[in-house]
């Protein structure tokens, strides 16, 4: 009966542990943050079609790196893994809104680059939608 005790709970503890999604938190906030690092310094250059193409380069893989992970629930992710997770989007979102706030203030008598930056910021939110 002890042995039928420690194998079930060694079998819970393995299938808790394969339902990790620390891994994939910390791939997504990798990716997050270098794409949303590059789009930033081109808005800051004032390149809007150049961080309209990183986006529209990484849109697909963010999206789904972004899925595999929306729905994790309380076990699957460690406290240290939602800490970095929320420090990160924090960071980079304020980073890409006083960027872009810079990019139109830059177009203002330019109603088509403000529009992109516009459009940009909107389709980058619509990944993260849940």
């Amino acid at each position: 009966m002890k042995k039928l005790l420690v194998l079930t709970v060694l079998v819970c503890c393995v299938a808790f542990a394969g339902c990790s999604k620390d891994g994939e938190i910390s791939s997504f906030i990798t990716e997050f943050e270098t794409v949303t690092t590059d789009i930033t310094k081109k808005l800051e250059e004032g390149d809007i079609d150049g961080a309209k193409k990183t986006f529209d380069d990484k849109k697909s893989s963010l999206q789904t790196s972004w899925d595999a992970i929306k729905g994790a629930r309380g076990f699957q992710v460690s406290e240290e893994s939602k800490t970095k997770l929320t420090e990160s989007v924090t960071k980079n979102v304020t980073a890409l809104g006083i960027a872009a706030g810079k990019a139109k203030i830059k177009s203002v008598n330019d109603k088509a680059k403000s529009q992109k930056v516009d459009d940009l910021l909107n389709e980058y939110k619509k990944i993260f939608e849940m």
